[in-house]
Formats: structure tokens, sequence, C-alpha cells
């Protein structure tokens, strides 16, 4: 008879736990659940991300655990995760930190609740889709270093300079509102009824057309936060950032999946251009597609080749090793004279015998000098100097 009691009383413990599990579980479904975080930051920053869970259900939420689910690639400091219990109507927040090692944009997708029985026999598991997206920005050289390479690259920032103030003419266009009356070709009004004005060397900006290229095995080359593909993201917002400060027009295209996703004008709001370009590019992401969909990007842009002064391909020796010759040379012969191609510098003879690459490097110079354009190997280390716990 004892034992006939004792075994009912722990079947009727079982089923109260079962059962309250399951009431925690029905609770889940009107709970809310919201994340809060930066939108925007920047590789290797600490960035905190507080998660609220409403419990506007009219039971009580017994003992739950609610679990972030992080996406990869962030250093996590803290847990991701609370054990509370939500009465109906009451609030839990719980907060951790992570800081991002590559760059890129990452989605927060799913939270999970793990809903106990009250002595801890049953538990249900509910996930909860709450999207929250960070972009992270690369690091890069504040101190226009990056620019010593640009400078070899293609020569000056303008097109010549002002030897004699408003008499070297170097082009005409129309009248915009603000434009100096004192450059008014009255002659050319006229002739033709409309106004002119002169723009003179010193004065004319020369547009530039960056170019990056990220295949799948730059991520897997180098460790994180140093991997190439970091390197050469951080090279491609130096250079934005240097050519920005100096006035140069500059557009943009990234290749990460079949297309290039491009950015017009990227200097006249670089925040705004940066958050464009680097939230389409995700940890991992790589171009699918040949080298020869470059040459259709000022068409993307609605412009043509001639309105570039110069076009640098950022890109490095192994991707283009693996590029077939004749697409690569078909690529240079489009961008003729105006083709630049910049290697980010990277530890290249850790993967690739050095005597390999000085080969190719020579090759590339001898197709790129007969179409006019030129072959440059970057001076700038962008590698980032770090541990767990520790900052850049």
């Amino acid at each position: 008879m004892v034992l006939l009691t004792l075994s009912l009383s722990i079947i009727l413990l079982l089923y109260y736990d079962y059962h309250q599990a399951l009431d925690s579980e029905k609770a889940v479904g009107s709970i809310s659940i919201m994340r809060e975080s930066t939108k925007v930051a920047t590789e290797l920053e600490e960035v905190e991300v507080r998660v609220f869970v409403e419990n506007s259900s009219h039971r009580d939420m017994a003992l739950s655990e609610v679990v972030d689910l992080a996406p990869e690639f962030l250093a996590l400091s803290g847990k991701p995760s609370a054990t509370v219990m939500l009465p109906k109507g009451t609030t839990a927040m719980f907060s951790y930190r992570v800081r991002p090692l590559l760059p890129g944009s990452y989605v927060f997708r799913d939270v999970e609740v793990r809903a106990f029985g009250p002595l801890g026999f049953f538990m249900t598991q509910t996930r909860v889709n709450c999207p929250t997206t960070l972009t992270v920005l690369p690091y890069y050289s504040g101190v226009g270093v990056p620019l010593k390479s640009v400078e070899r690259l293609w020569g000056l920032l303008i097109r010549g300079k002002a030897t004699g103030g408003m008499y070297d003419l170097a082009d005409f266009r129309e009248y915009s509102p603000g434009d100096d009356y004192r450059k008014i070709v009255w002659k050319a009004y006229a002739r033709t009824g409309r106004l002119y004005v002169r723009e003179d060397f010193g004065e004319v900006k020369a547009r530039v057309l960056l170019v990056l290229d990220v295949r799948a095995w730059d991520w897997n080359l180098g460790n994180p936060p140093n991997t190439l593909a970091s390197i050469e993201l951080r090279t491609l917002r130096s250079l934005v950032s240097s050519l920005a400060r100096h006035g140069v027009p500059v557009d943009l295209a990234v290749c990460c999946s079949a297309t290039a996703k491009v950015v017009r004008s990227a200097t006249e709001d670089v925040a705004k251009a940066l958050v464009d370009i680097f939230s389409y590019v995700t940890p991992r992401c790589y171009c699918s597609s040949h080298m020869g969909i470059y040459a259709s990007v000022p068409s993307y842009m609605g412009r043509q080749i001639s309105d570039y002064a110069a076009v640098i391909l950022v890109a490095n020796p192994i991707s283009l090793a693996s590029e077939s010759p004749a697409r690569f040379t078909e690529l240079v012969e489009a961008f003729g004279g105006r083709l630049r191609v910049l290697i980010p510098r990277f530890e290249y003879e850790h993967y690739v015998d050095r005597n390999d690459i000085e080969r190719l490097y020579s090759v590339l110079s001898n197709i790129l000098e007969r179409a006019g354009g030129t072959l440059e190997l970057s001076e700038e280390s962008l590698v980032l100097h770090y541990t767990k716990g520790s900052k850049k």
C-alpha cells in the first residue's frame, strides 16, 4: 500500500510538472521579445545587445531560460541568456556584449525560450523570430597613409594644377545657380543663347571608380579578424576615406554574390555610402562571377567608362591567378589605360610560393602596361592585433 501510494504520488508530481511545462509553452506563444543594439559598428568594437521579454498573456510563465542565438563570428562577452520567471503582465531584460571579428552585415534572428516545469523534469523549446541587423564597417587607416598608393596609381588627384588662375581652361559646362558669374562665357551665350561657365585646371576633380573583388578562399586565408577578405575590405574603406578627404568624386562597386553592388557618388555622403555597401556584404560572402562583369559596372551607375579618370580594382594575386587570362585581358582592354590593379599587403607567401607570385606579378604588369594600366602593391599594413578580451 505504501509503495502504491508513493508511486501514485510520483506519477501525480510528474503529471503536474508536465502540465505546468505545457502551460508555460502556451504562455510563450503570447510573449513579446524585442532586441536592441546599435545599428552600425566597426570591427572589434564592443557592442551591447539587450533583450526584452514581456509576458502579455493571461498565464504566468514559470521558470524559463531565454537564449539569444547570436550569429557566427561574434566574440561574446557575458552570457547571451537569462533564467526568468514571468508572471503575467511583467517584463524581464538581460544584456550581453559582442565584438564582431569580421566586417559585413550580421543578422540576429531567433531567440529560443526553454520553458521548464516547476520541478524541472520536463522542458519545452520554442523559437521566437526576432530579426535585428548589425552592419559592421571595416577598420581603416585614418591618417591618410593609403593615399601614397593612390598617388602612385594615377598621379594627381585633380586634372592638372592651375598656373595662371582663370585662364587655364579645362572645359565648359552649363551654368548652375551659385556659379561664379565671372566665369560665364559670354561669347558662347551670344552664339547659343544659353549660359555656360568655364572650368579651369585645378578645379576639375577626376572621378574614380573603386571596385572590390572578394572570392570564397579570401575568407579562409588568415584567421579572424585578419582574413585576406577583411584586409581587402579595409583597403577599400581606407581608399574611400582618403579620397573623400581630398574631395575626389568616387563610385563604389563590390562583388560579393553573382553581381556587383554599386553606390554612385559615394563621397557625397561617405557614412551613408559605407553603410549601403557593407550592409550588402556578409561574412563569408563571395563573388561567384568572373571578373569580366566589372566592365559593366559603369553602365550600372548610369555612366560611361570615359567618365572615369581611373578605375582601381582591389584584388589579390591568388584570385587574379585563378581568373581566365582571356577574361582578364578583356577587362583590361575594356578600361584601357584607366585600369589600376591594387593588391593589398598580405602574407601571400605563406600560401603560395614566392617565386610563383613574382612571376604572376610580372605577367600581370605586362598585360596592364600594354593597355596603359598599372599594377600596384600596397605598402600599408591593415592588420589588427587582437586577442580575446582585448581591443584593437
